[in-house]
């Protein structure tokens, strides 16, 4: 079996970068689900959190704290097409305008150019405009268009930062 790259947290701008833990799955979970694109897509509070909870060798979960609140979180599968795919990013609303998304993207792209990768991927969907603003912003170009991908009647658009 492939090791999985290794993320230098102690790396991060910001004071904390901590794995994901049950209580934060729950509120994030909970939080999710009430914003764009997981309400409009339909996610459930419960979904949202079993897919933070679960522990796979695949993907790694983190929480940043702004202070000592959970602000923001990600998820990330570190090894998929030359490079990891940050599968899910979401700052909590009264967190947002602070930077932390850009700290993210940042430490990401730098922890992917260390390991010697040539791409970071994300996918967005299409009616997600902030989203893809802040993407494009941040250097990631679209790479293709996945119709009905997560719901029917839904295209995700995928996104990519060349490193």
């Amino acid at each position: 079996m492939n090791e999985l790259p290794i993320f230098e947290t102690n790396r991060f701008p910001r004071e904390a970068l901590l794995p994901m833990n049950a209580e934060w799955a729950n509120l994030f979970g909970e939080g999710l689900a009430q914003m764009d694109p997981w309400l409009r897509l339909g996610y459930s509070p419960a979904s949202l959190t079993r897919y933070f909870s679960s522990i796979t060798p695949d993907r790694q979960s983190w929480v940043i704290l702004d202070g000592e609140a959970p602000a923001a979180c990600l998820t990330v599968r570190p090894d998929w097409l030359r490079g990891p795919l940050l599968e899910l990013l979401a700052v909590l609303p009264q967190h947002q305008g602070k930077g932390i998304g850009k700290d993210i993207i940042a430490w990401l792209a730098g922890e992917t150019r260390r390991q010697g990768k040539a791409n970071l991927w994300t996918i967005s969907s299409e009616f997600n405009h902030a989203a893809l603003d802040f993407y494009r912003r941040h250097g990631f170009e679209e790479a293709g268009v996945l119709p009905d991908l997560i719901s029917a009647g839904e295209t995700e658009r995928l996104l990519r930062l060349r490193l």
